[in-house]
């Protein structure tokens, strides 16, 4: 099921684009000046897969936090301690942990792929760093190459990654009851829904634009089981691969995002436009998709909950010109009750193909 954590990171007065000289209280930032995450909101860290692009970002480690278990499915909220207030500074969803060990590869490769070796000259800018390292630019770069390979500790789809250009302030008591939210950066908090709710709602109305609504959403629709044991990283292929993957798999990222543009947020059938409850279905069952038909938006609709479960257990099917049709085992009180049938609002022509394989192969037209 989705993790969601609260996760303490070093205060950064440059939005987060470069080390800012903040002197840090403890960790880390405390004894090299600098912390990794002061590039979160960097130009730098955005990572492109041929269509896919990806959001790179760091955090302090999270200990036993099941990561491995939750990858892809993990909402971070990133939070920072200044001035006697906490400020919410950005917001990382559908995320992927590389923190252990058999990551480091991918970590490395990241690296490489973003040329993040020079940025230890933003880092050596500050005199805070210089002092650390007692002015010895020698002994600074020794510690920055063996530390390079965590600044991209984490990766999420850039369209659910949001670095805020105003930070949040927040009020704890209002969020978890307490006084103070956790401040360390080794430390984290899971959080349940109900104060994920109110962490989203602390966000002032004025800022609560597509991010907010992107978010929201998918955070409503996250998963309730396991991770699938298929999906789990297993060291073999890229992590922007497994991550895309594993979002296209449940519905979720850019194969949503298109189906809602396709759909103009609302449901293929009965025009619903309540995102919490709609699902992006794929036509074509996903275990029976090729590689390009599981991420292709022509091989989905997007259906309210109930639609989608009959639609994903064949029990209805749509034809050529969008008609329903419905199983002999769906009963008429059952077909009343639901208020079937009911048209697709219209069919692109894509779309027509994908329907086909549908009423060939997944629909039960017999008892």
């Amino acid at each position: 099921m989705a993790l969601f954590i609260l996760k303490p990171v070093f205060w950064n007065t440059n939005q987060y684009l470069a080390p800012s000289g903040v002197i840090g209280s403890g960790g880390y930032p405390k004894e090299n000046g600098y912390g990794h995450e002061e590039w979160n909101n960097s130009p730098r860290m955005h990572l492109s897969r041929g269509k896919q692009h990806f959001r790179v970002f760091h955090t302090e480690g999270l200990g036993a936090a099941p990561l491995d278990e939750n990858a892809g499915q993990t909402f971070v909220f990133l939070t920072a301690s200044h001035d006697g207030i906490q400020q919410l500074v950005g917001i990382a969803g559908n995320a992927f942990a590389l923190s252990h060990d058999q990551h480091r590869p991918q970590r490395e490769e990241i690296v490489q792929k973003l040329s993040l070796h020079d940025l230890w000259e933003d880092a050596w800018e500050i005199k805070n760093v210089q002092k650390q390292h007692r002015n010895s630019q020698r002994q600074f770069l020794k510690t920055w190459e063996k530390d390079l390979h965590w600044i991209p500790n984490w990766i999420c789809p850039e369209e659910f990654y949001w670095w805020f250009d105003e930070p949040v302030t927040l009020d704890p008591r209002r969020i978890t009851g307490k006084e103070r939210l956790l401040g360390m950066y080794s430390s984290y908090t899971e959080l349940d829904l109900p104060t994920v709710g109110r962490l989203m709602d602390a966000i002032p109305a004025r800022q609560r634009k597509e991010m907010w609504v992107r978010l929201s959403d998918a955070i409503q629709c996250a998963p309730t089981e396991p991770l699938a044991a298929e999906d789990m990283f297993d060291g073999n292929d890229p992590v922007t691969e497994v991550l895309t993957r594993i979002n296209a798999r449940r519905g979720q990222g850019k194969f949503r995002e298109d189906l809602m543009r396709v759909w103009g947020n609302a449901c293929s059938v009965t025009g619903l436009d309540c995102r919490e409850v709609l699902r992006a279905s794929h036509v074509i069952p996903w275990v029976d998709s090729t590689p390009k038909q599981r991420l292709d938006s022509n091989n989905g609709l997007l259906l309210s909950a109930n639609l989608d479960a009959l639609f994903d257990k064949g029990l209805i099917t749509f034809d050529k010109t969008g008609q329903m049709q419905i199983s002999k085992r769906v009963d008429a009180k059952h077909r009343r009750a639901l208020g079937l049938p009911k048209p697709l609002r219209f069919v692109p022509k894509e779309l027509v193909a994908y329907l086909k394989y549908h009423q060939d192969e997944v629909f039960q037209d017999r008892c």
